[in-house]
């Protein structure tokens, strides 16, 4: 062992330096799409949700947590606000979202991708470029995008420079919907890049029965890095700006991909408050069995008394036979003498001279007062020196030393 200790030590301070710079390097930046409103990662909703009480003061803010297909009962008048990386609601959640914007409820829904029974019924198709499709294009591809209304466009477009991908509709029904944005797409003959643009259709507007369906391919543009831009912020508020019809605006909580989801094979179950209580109360219950049942089962151990110390009952019976015979004084030395061997055995103090040196260091080393130890000696003294006690000179001196033992430290 002493031989192998310099490379024990060697090898403590490595990992001690391992632990200081895992703790110590900064995080890196997760790019990753989430869109819920507690993210504060770059491509998070967190400063789109904490801001959404001032661009909407006037509007009852809700919150939802279930699929279209069971929420949407349970609300009236409202205007539904979705961002997403995709929309692909399944056909009764579709059946419901369409049911309630032709009642007049209004549907902002922010995604990449529209696919399904929803863009089928609507009659629209996405396409996505990505920047790999042009091997001549040696920098950065930013998005250039802009409104149609006057009121709401830049002089210049707004450009966004952290998205690799280019999403915008392929398809519309011109019938029923209307461009309220475009985004420039770079233009490409047989893999070239052309160094121009087309315009191409990125906002729309749907109108279906008495409400509105608005739909937009850039839901990165509504998420943490883009409002923290100080050029290209008012997007997503102008954006919403259409959003100012009804009372109430509801947050869409379950359409989103960095959601919390529950992966246990047990998710039906816990989905449903019943079974979840059910479940809960069966694992509680097999617990508390388990815990009163852990202990072996066997025969009760009678208990067996300990032998009895006779040396305390012997004392005191010597100590009565003194004291019925009156021989006070006799029992007052061997009183004394215990309590001076108590002294030496405690203090390592000689009791051969009692000196006012003696009852100093005996005072600092039993922690009791000076004054009383003096006390304690004089009646010690005045024993010593007689030949008969009465029965209250022994009493006296009795407390005095119990006194004694009761208040010192050690």
């Amino acid at each position: 062992m002493k031989k192998n200790t310099k490379y024990y030590l060697l090898l403590s301070v490595l990992f001690v330096i391992a632990v200081y710079f895992q703790y110590t390097i900064p995080k890196p930046i997760n790019w990753m799409e989430n869109y819920t409103k507690k993210s504060e990662a770059p491509y998070g909703c967190f400063i789109l949700h904490d801001i959404l009480p001032e661009l909407f003061p006037k509007k009852n803010i809700s919150y939802n947590q279930q699929t279209l297909y069971e929420s949407l009962d349970s609300l009236q008048n409202f205007e539904f606000l979705i961002v997403n990386s995709f929309f692909e609601p399944d056909e009764n959640e579709t059946k419901k979202l369409l049911a309630s914007a032709h009642d007049g409820n209004t549907f902002f829904i922010a995604a990449h991708q529209f696919a399904g029974l929803f863009a089928d019924t609507l009659h629209i198709k996405t396409n996505t470029i990505f920047e790999f499709n042009y091997p001549n294009f040696k920098k950065e591809l930013p998005l250039a995008i802009n409104f149609e209304n006057p009121h709401l466009a830049k002089k210049s477009p707004f450009h966004f420079n952290k998205n690799a991908a280019l999403n915008y509709f392929s398809k519309i029904d011109t019938t029923h919907s209307t461009s309220l944005g475009f985004i420039d797409v770079p233009v490409v003959n047989d893999g070239i890049y052309q160094e121009k643009y087309t315009r191409e259709i990125n906002f729309i507007e749907v109108r279906f029965g008495k409400g509105k369906i608005y739909l937009n391919t850039l839901p990165l543009a509504f998420t943490n890095y883009f409002l923290t831009d100080s050029a290209n912020y008012s997007y997503p508020i102008k954006a919403l700006s259409y959003l100012n019809k009804k009372p109430q605006l509801v947050w869409d909580d379950y359409y989103k991909v960095g959601k919390p989801i529950i992966t246990s094979p047990l998710r039906f179950v816990l989905s449903q408050p019943a079974l979840k209580w059910a479940y809960w109360l069966t694992i509680i219950g097999l617990l508390t069995y388990i815990l009163f049942n852990i202990k072996r089962r066997q025969r009760i151990i009678p208990i067996i008394e300990p032998l009895k110390n006779a040396t305390k009952d012997f004392v005191g019976i010597i100590a009565q036979m003194y004291f019925l015979e009156k021989n006070h004084l006799d029992l007052a030395q061997k009183k004394i003498a215990y309590f001076y061997d108590n002294i030496r055995t405690n203090y390592l103090l000689n009791t051969q001279s009692i000196s006012d040196d003696f009852k100093l260091q005996l005072s600092a080393k039993s922690g009791v007062d000076i004054d009383f130890v003096n006390r304690l000696f004089e009646a010690v003294f005045q024993i010593q020196n007689k030949k008969n006690i009465t029965e209250k000179e022994l009493l006296h001196l009795t407390h005095l030393i119990n006194t004694f033992e009761k208040n010192k430290i050690r």
